[in-house]
């Protein structure tokens, strides 16, 4: 499941994935990342992980397509809960350009402080 949040100009975006992600969800992430970018460049992302078990297949072809819109990112916070693998928390540094910080969950205030800087 994935949860869009602050998609007016000026807030800060928030993507929140529980469980497994699917196509449909990397869909609604792909639409988002599109309308923000509309609204300023570049964006900064908070991305919170929550008992994640994966994503299939179909989501993973998904996600593929947002690869383009990285170029618009300029600083990604990613909150994880302990269930990524270090393969996942390694996907940050395959994005030239994107500053990429991991915090913990209470670490939560902290990451939204870095992604305003």
């Amino acid at each position: 499941m994935l949860t869009v949040k602050g998609q007016n100009q000026g807030e800060l975006l928030e993507i929140v994935t529980e469980g497994t992600a699917t196509k449909e969800d990397l869909e609604k992430y792909k639409e988002a990342l599109k309308a923000k970018i509309l609204q300023e460049e570049p964006i900064h992302i908070l991305f919170i992980f929550k008992n994640i078990e994966g994503v299939t297949f179909q989501g993973f072809l998904e996600d593929m397509k947002t690869l383009p819109l990285m170029k618009s990112v300029g600083k990604g916070a990613v909150v994880e809960d302990g269930t990524l693998t270090h393969g996942d928390l390694m996907i940050g540094k395959l994005f030239p350009g994107v500053d990429v910080a991991h915090f913990s969950m209470d670490e939560m205030e902290e990451a939204r402080d870095w992604l305003k800087r």
